[in-house]
């Protein structure tokens, strides 16, 4: 996003900006001069700064937009929405069930305006991020047409900015109106949510705003003190129910409502995501694990109609499952019962969930349902009798000692014998074209299958962060060249300690990868390797594999490596994951363990480590890495630097094969 009040002009930056003084706008414009875009930002940000002070010194208030003047307009906002919802839903017949989905659809629409604004455009890869997260397609689907309809009427009216404006004292800039706006989307989000006993906001809105929305009682902004019903007294009577009754009998307690199971772990995963506490893999498993104990229940169970032959029905059903379920075209068409159907047609070996397995859906199963009983009876939704899930944690049997291993052994490091093999592909010695890098040839092409391969011993990083680098994180004119790896649009991290810098390898440098990054710059893309940039993968990781990784593997072993083995139906082998045991492996005992943590992004073993240490210097990491250069030192650099060709600068593109007299494709 560009800095709005800096402007290139020729060759020199402009600093523009436009104010009220005493009453009278005005427009400021100073040259900046030639210099880095950077700088021009730095330059700006102090004339703004400038300017401000001036205009305070005429006595002038600031026009921004304060965070109470914000929490008012989200108080107002959420009480208007949650209104409109609930009188919707009153005076409606659609099952409970129904409005509770359509809540969740609409939240997750009017969160994604909130976040990118109210004009921002729906795409491929919002749809991805949803699925990935747990969304099913369909549902996915759903929200990106929300998300269109909304659009194509107005969002958030000008009638209620306008009122905002005059009723807070807003200033009437066009980003005090972006803001309100947004907060107006996240307000309406909110709304969606608490509508089903839920709350839950975006992590940009403070938690609290909700409850102080809902205990507020001030008039609507565009509504006047005197106004005969205020329309938060309106919702409590509404919601209580308090209104006096026409005669003196008894009245029996309103029968509690039961809380659908589903709809129970959208709210739990809504809470853990606004604090933060679960990734997106995380609330996916969630999902997985709750959408098979749902099904083992009968599918659509209510919390408080679980009982203990559920729990082992869901433990039959997942012994009974292909252990790698919900893989073909008609599994995920057809859902968990179309996996049981391919199972009868099976071997024994090939069926059967794992125990670690079982027991981390029981791990998320339980969190559900603790998050869904609540503090106090009145409040949460429990099983009708307590029911345990022990016995299903323990399984049949516990493994003998002796056969347990240890985290490191499960995981078959490369060793340097079969690296120095890998190292050896035509990619680095020459092949025979840009589609044929597995046979020799006469040309090098610098480009993902030149450079990842040699990164990953170099790093032992995971092929998600290498693959998916964005040129913004690559600043290769510092002292000491490095890549900021750090969440982007496009690449998520496995967790917050993933988040680091990484000195460029000497090795890589030899190579030619500053002169690589410089013609990639010049080539105006987007992306460091913009040929693992496909628009139909989930992750850079399965992109590299699939494209790089396997057939790379499979030339240098036709028959796999001596670790191959077959795992409860599925074919393991050493693999990408691999290299980060090699590569830390290097670096054990003549690297502090502390600086290996920070090259690998690892949390540390100790308190003091997680919570107080800095991150080591680029400098000491530089040195530490220094000691995998001999995984790559036989490779000669092959310069000058030779790129794709400029329309062979993205994924998926091959060159047209040749017919020859036969009409058959040569080669």
């Amino acid at each position: 996003m560009g800095f709005s009040n800096v402007a290139l002009r020729g060759s020199s930056y402009w600093w523009r900006k436009k104010m009220t003084v005493a009453g009278v706008q005005l427009t400021l414009a100073l040259p900046i001069g030639p210099m880095s875009y950077k700088d021009a930002r730095v330059i700006a940000l102090r004339l703004g700064s400038a300017a401000e002070a001036l205009r305070m010194g005429y006595g002038q208030s600031s026009s921004g937009v304060s965070p109470d003047q914000l929490k008012k307009v989200f108080s107002d906002a959420l009480r208007w929405q949650l209104q409109r919802i609930l009188e919707d839903q009153g005076g409606s017949q659609t099952p409970a069930g129904d409005h509770a989905t359509m809540n969740s659809l609409h939240a997750e629409a009017w969160s994604f305006l909130s976040r990118h604004g109210i004009a921002a455009k729906w795409t491929l890869d919002e749809y991805d991020r949803l699925v990935d997260s747990g969304w099913s397609p369909a549902s996915a689907k759903s929200i990106g047409d929300l998300v269109f309809n909304l659009q194509t009427g107005v969002p958030v009216s000008h009638v209620q900015t306008d009122a905002y404006v005059n009723t807070f004292g807003i200033a009437a800039t066009d980003g005090n109106l972006d803001k309100m706006r947004r907060t107006v989307c996240a307000a309406n989000a909110a709304a969606c949510r608490e509508a089903t006993a839920h709350l839950s906001l975006d992590a940009d809105v403070a938690a609290d705003w909700i409850d102080d929305a809902l205990m507020d009682d001030a008039p609507f902004a565009w509504e006047t003190p005197s106004a005969p019903a205020e329309p938060s007294r309106r919702l409590v009577a509404m919601a209580t129910n308090a209104s006096e009754p026409a005669h003196t009998s008894p009245i029996p307690d309103p029968v509690k409502p039961k809380k659908l199971l589903l709809d129970a772990t959208e709210e739990c995963i809504a809470a853990y995501q606004r604090e933060k506490a679960w990734s997106a893999d995380t609330m996916k498993q969630v999902r997985t694990a709750i959408r098979l104990f749902d099904f083992a229940c009968g599918g659509d169970v209510h919390i408080e109609d679980v009982e203990q032959r559920h729990v082992s029905a869901f433990t039959e059903l997942c012994q009974s499952l292909p252990n790698r379920w919900g893989r073909t075209k008609a599994e995920r068409a057809g859902g968990i019962a179309a996996s049981l159907e391919r199972a009868t047609t099976m071997p024994a070996d090939e069926l059967g969930t794992s125990q670690d397995t079982i027991n981390k859906h029981i791990t998320w199963i339980t969190s559900v349902l603790k998050h869904a009983a609540g503090a106090t009876e009145a409040e949460g939704h429990r099983p009708a009798q307590p029911i345990t899930f022990e016995t299903a944690r323990q399984g049949v049997g516990k493994k003998n000692r002796k056969a347990r291993k240890r985290d490191r052994d499960r995981r078959i490091n490369w060793t340097k014998e079969e690296v120095r093999l890998l190292l050896s592909a035509p990619m680095w010695t020459g092949s025979a074209g840009i589609d044929k890098r597995f046979k020799a040839g006469d040309q090098i092409i610098h480009d993902a299958w030149y450079w990842l391969p040699l990164m990953l011993p170099l790093y032992g990083g995971r092929s998600s962060e290498l693959a998916g680098l964005a040129l913004t994180e690559v600043h290769e004119d510092e002292p000491i060249p490095y890549f900021q790896i750090d969440y982007t649009e496009d690449r998520a991290l496995k967790n917050v300690q993933s988040v680091r810098k990484l000195p460029i390898h000497p090795e890589l440098i030899r190579l030619g990868f500053i002169e690589y990054i410089r013609e990639i710059r010049a080539a105006n893309c987007k992306m460091l390797f913009p040929e693992m940039d496909s628009p139909n993968a989930k992750t850079f990781a399965s992109t590299f594999y699939k494209s790089i990784f396997e057939p790379w593997r499979t030339w240098a072993f036709p028959e796999g490596t001596s670790a191959r083995r077959r795992v409860r139906g599925a074919w393991k082998d050493k693999d990408v994951h691999s290299f980060r045991g090699t590569a830390t492996s290097m670096l054990k005992g003549v690297v502090q363990d502390s600086v290996r943590c920070d090259i690998f992004g690892h949390e540390g073993d100790t308190e003091t480590a997680r919570t107080y240490d800095e991150e080591a210097e680029l400098s000491i990491k530089l040195d530490a890495l220094k000691f995998t250069t001999p995984f790559t030192q036989h490779i000669s650099a092959n310069l000058p630097i030779r790129i794709r060709p400029k329309d062979r600068l993205r994924h998926g593109v091959r060159a047209p094969r040749q017919k020859s007299r036969l009409g058959r494709p040569e080669g």
